[in-house]
């Protein structure tokens, strides 16, 4: 193949490979989601784990404002997320020190513990199906992974 066509062919390949990547992350996702809880879904779950990675910086409490932004779903969307994680009782509304008419997100320890379980069964699954990966292959897949997330927007 020519140096045009073959970049054109490799990148169709790239393109393929992502989208099955993506459609595998989906389920993944779900599964998760229900390891959590068992009425969590996906989006529940990704805008709970948003508010637990925001919240690490700020561990009084993040704006739904700066979760919606992270999460790009349209405000009324997250409200809704919102609501149900609250129900749910894996995150709690706390006040805003900063301004007494605000109210902040905060991952609840039962939310914040059952992301925990969830994760670790998650990396003991990716353990055992990676097994037989060298460390050389590991390493340079993440490189690449990392190099694409940071490209990607």
């Amino acid at each position: 193949m020519s140096g045009q066509s073959g970049t054109a062919a490799a990148r169709a390949a790239v393109e393929r490979e992502l989208t099955k990547l993506l459609r595998r992350s989906r389920a993944s996702s779900t599964r998760l989601a229900g390891e959590v809880h068992p009425d969590l879904d996906a989006a529940g779950y990704a805008l709970l784990v948003t508010v637990l990675e925001l919240g690490e910086a700020l561990p009084g409490g993040v704006r739904a404002a700066d979760v919606t932004h992270a999460v790009g779903l349209h405000k009324s969307t997250t409200s809704r997320n919102i609501s149900q994680l609250e129900s749910l009782g894996l995150i709690e509304r706390v006040p805003d020190r900063s301004d007494a008419r605000a109210r902040l997100l905060r991952v609840t320890t039962e939310g914040r513990a059952a992301v925990s379980r969830s994760r670790q069964a998650r990396r003991r699954r990716l353990a055992a199906q990676m097994d037989g990966w060298s460390t050389a292959d590991l390493e340079e897949l993440a490189r690449l992974l990392g190099r694409l997330n940071d490209e990607l927007l």
